[in-house]
């Protein structure tokens, strides 16, 4: 079995391999600096920050989780249809 190639440049797949790992260091790191600046607001430290800290954990795993299917997707929408198979049949 053989694979299609992507058609893309180098340079659009770099891309968006770069979208996706800022992505998910965003979906870890986000909650929690966020936290921290709302602990810092309200003197209720180190609540809000570890808080974050387990929301970003999450988000950043679910993320993780799902990337497979997500990349299986894709490829699926690029991949051109194949001939044969129904070609040559007739609905009547």
């Amino acid at each position: 079995m053989t694979r299609d190639q992507d058609s893309r440049s180098s340079v659009s797949q770099g891309l968006e391999w770069g979208t996706r790992v800022t992505t998910i260091g965003l979906e870890f790191a986000l909650p929690a600096v966020l936290g921290h600046g709302l602990d810092r607001w309200l003197g209720s430290a180190p609540w809000l920050t570890v808080g974050g800290a387990f929301l970003g954990l999450a988000i950043g795993m679910l993320h993780i989780f799902r990337l497979p299917g997500e990349l299986a997707r894709a490829e699926e929408r690029r991949r051109p249809p194949r001939s044969g198979g129904d070609a040559g049949r007739a609905d009547a």
